[in-house]
């Protein structure tokens, strides 16, 4: 298989498997295979991340380092997603939010946070890159339903150079299997990982 620097890297945050934020990583991965590439999608659920400390270690090392660095997975997801030329998100909403294990990661990013805050050159160097988004809730209705994660994954991607292209938000998918039955929300998906997939700059 390549390596996360030649392919697409879909990052599937539901704590439930087989369900419709799954299925929604799954048609990401095909609409960037039939526009060329290829797509490796990363389940959350199967990594090690533990909880930020909030000890400010990181603020103090001189590259930035997390001292639970070689206690989980937390760095190699981070690299997964310094490395991938396209970054890819697929959630479910819970609460109007991001779900737990997500925000766990996020907030482990802490450390790049301080780094980027230092303009330490090893963050600095990387890649300017886009990255999209696909949020699926069961809510039907609610103005701001996808605001809060919205805002909290833009936020956490600044600290790596990655702008969040406006997320594709998907409503009233609450049992399994309710994006699979709706086909016109189905291509959409289909429809951004192609479209991200073509917006890619030559190499």
């Amino acid at each position: 298989m390549s390596n996360s620097a030649e392919q697409a890297v879909i990052f599937a945050a539901s704590h439930r498997a087989g369900g419709n934020s799954d299925h929604a990583a799954e048609l990401l991965a095909e609409g960037v295979r039939q526009a060329g590439g290829t797509a490796r999608i990363i389940t959350l659920r199967d990594y090690v991340v533990l909880p930020c400390l909030a000890c400010r270690v990181c603020a103090k090392d001189e590259l930035s380092r997390c001292v639970l660095r070689d206690k989980d997975q937390a760095e190699e997801l981070f690299t997964l997603l310094m490395q991938t030329r396209l970054p890819l998100f697929a959630s479910p909403i819970y609460f109007y939010a991001l779900p737990s294990r997500f925000t766990t990661w996020i907030d482990r990013g802490q450390r790049f946070w301080e780094a980027h805050r230092k303009a330490d050159p090893w963050l600095s160097a990387l890649p300017g890159r886009t990255a999209q988004a696909c949020f699926v809730a069961g809510q039907p209705t609610g103005q701001k339903l996808f605001e809060g994660a919205r805002l909290t994954l833009k936020y956490f991607l600044v600290n790596f150079g990655i702008d969040l292209a406006e997320p594709l938000g998907l409503r009233a998918k609450d049992e399994r299997g309710d994006l699979h039955n709706h086909s016109a929300d189905s291509q959409a998906i289909i429809d951004l990982g192609r479209a991200a997939w073509l917006a890619l700059p030559p190499r």
